[in-house]
């Protein structure tokens, strides 16, 4: 039994409140990412952007379009933590969460054996969810574009590599064909107001070059070698630990994914203006 519906706390901000004018917003980005050819492909694992529609939409949709929604009855959200500190990952035994096109309704069974299960990582904090926009800006696009589906939805905190590795040990049993991982995470946050300036000049440059160098380390899923990235640049990825997660359930599965990038881009390039800048990345994780 849960404690009820966990109630929108973004809409109206970063997407429309109302379904028609948010179906007519995700049909618009949906009309810009077709121009793109997308393959459709067994995906088992996407990591996406959770910022305002008017500027992450487009790259969100162009990841979501390469599933194969066919077989996909269950969806796991992993986002990261932007209002609340602590350790560990953070579920809320809520029955669903609430968007303008209806309920999504969370698969009770898996959150109880995640919350009930003695020494578990994964403990019991609705606070944590109550304001988090990381995973409520996800489901109304999936939403539009997946057939029906249970959701399983944690927020995650900061952690160690010892522990990012309990998490997916934890989580481990919800990895299978019938499940999509969304990974909600943008890309380096850069500009005074982000307090990260790691380069003056040739910011565009510089800035593609530190988000590749983490692309890069995804694309080879390599979980060590992005983890000490993170650590070794300050690289302002805010989903760090969710991606981190997915890295390591995915060495438990050797060979049987592969990870391609399928849209990346930033609002530096997209007005111009390099002083303040957010990038977001579309990474799809496919079967072999």
């Amino acid at each position: 039994m849960g404690i009820g519906m966990r109630l929108m706390a973004v809409s109206g901000q970063f997407y429309p409140g109302k379904e028609a004018p948010l179906k007519q917003k995700i049909e618009e980005a949906a009309a810009i990412a077709r121009q793109d050819e997308i393959a459709v492909r067994p995906v088992r694992a996407l990591i996406l952007p959770h910022a305002g529609y008017d500027y992450s939409a487009v790259t969100a949709v162009k990841g979501i379009l390469s599933v194969d929604k066919s077989r996909i009855k269950r969806v796991v959200v992993l986002s990261p933590s932007h209002r609340h500190g602590f350790y560990g990952a953070a579920a809320g035994r809520y029955d669903g969460y609430w968007t303008p096109f209806d309920a999504v309704q969370c698969d009770m069974n898996a959150l109880d054996n995640l919350l009930d299960t003695p020494g578990s990582p994964v403990k019991n904090m609705p606070e944590a969810h109550q304001d988090e926009h990381a995973i409520e800006v996800q489901l109304p696009l999936l939403q539009y574009f997946l057939n029906e589906f249970t959701l399983i939805p944690l927020v995650i905190g900061q952690n160690n590599l010892e522990q990012i590795r309990r998490i997916a040990n934890a989580l481990a049993p919800f990895w299978g064909p019938e499940t999509l991982w969304v990974i909600s995470s943008d890309f380096t946050h850069f500009g005074r107001s982000f307090g990260y300036l790691p380069f003056t000049t040739d910011i565009r440059t510089g800035l593609r070059k530190l988000d590749m160098g983490a692309i890069d380390r995804i694309l080879a899923l390599d979980t060590k070698g992005f983890y000490d990235y993170i650590r070794e640049t300050g690289a302002t990825i805010c989903g760090h630990a969710p991606i981190e997660i997915l890295l390591a359930l995915l060495d438990k599965h050797p060979g049987e994914v592969r990870a391609e990038l399928i849209d990346y881009t930033n609002t530096g390039e997209m007005f111009r203006d390099f002083s303040h800048s957010v990038s977001y990345a579309a990474i799809s994780f496919s079967e072999v």
